[in-house]
């Protein structure tokens, strides 16, 4: 019985259930306006998204996205609002950091 111990809890402790990602974002503009303008806007106010004032759905974000980059807006500032959890803001930056040549930049309430 022992050795079985011994052994489940050896395999739990040498195995790997999920794999870390790393998210790139973008420094904000300093004080001095020195920073890149962002060119389009996303407001994350809990399960609500606004991409430059027009509510979109979750499922719709990457494609919407995308067509920014048709426009040649490569710079979005994601504003963080309300009750928005750090999973809600993962959830997004994971969908938008697979847009190659999007810079992301985030700004929360203070």
């Amino acid at each position: 019985m022992d050795v079985i111990f011994l052994l489940l809890l050896f395999f739990m402790l040498s195995s790997t259930f999920t794999s870390f990602a790393q998210v790139k974002i973008g420094n904000p503009a300093g004080s001095g306006g020195r920073g890149a303008v962002p060119q389009a806007m996303l407001v994350l106010d809990q399960a609500r998204l606004m991409l430059n004032g027009r509510e979109i759905a979750q499922t719709d974000l990457y494609a919407k996205a995308q067509a920014l980059q048709t426009r040649e807006i490569d710079r979005l500032l994601v504003l963080v609002r309300g009750e928005t959890t750090t999973q809600q803001l993962m959830t997004v930056m994971d969908q938008l950091s697979n847009i190659h040549g999007l810079t992301i930049i985030v700004a929360g309430p203070e």
